[in-house]
């Protein structure tokens, strides 16, 4: 594994937690809440409703399983990519004798 795929994939790990942990709130007056994951919303965490003061979590698994599998998508093809380009790196280096 080259020192760019381990770069690579330190920022995979990152992106992945950030992605996963993003929480964006929205402050309605008879609705405030947050909902977390990134590109697709996993869970909402309801605080306030019309009713009153809550504290309920609305949590979708598949949605979670889904935005996992979109960053790991990209650390796997983010690798093959770099590993590809350094194998055609070191073979442009060290060509092979004619004959």
């Amino acid at each position: 594994m080259s020192s760019l795929s381990l770069v690579w994939t330190i920022i995979c790990i990152v992106l992945t937690l950030f992605g996963v942990g993003w929480g964006l709130r929205y402050d309605w007056p008879d609705f405030v809440h947050i909902d977390y994951g990134f590109p697709l919303k996993w869970a909402t965490l309801t605080l306030v409703t019309i009713a009153g003061p809550a504290n309920t979590w609305t949590v979708d698994i598949e949605s979670l399983l889904i935005d996992i599998a979109i960053w790991q998508l990209a650390l796997v093809l983010g690798t093959f990519v770099i590993e590809l380009k350094s194998v055609r790196a070191r073979r442009d280096l060290n060509p092979r004798p004619p004959g």
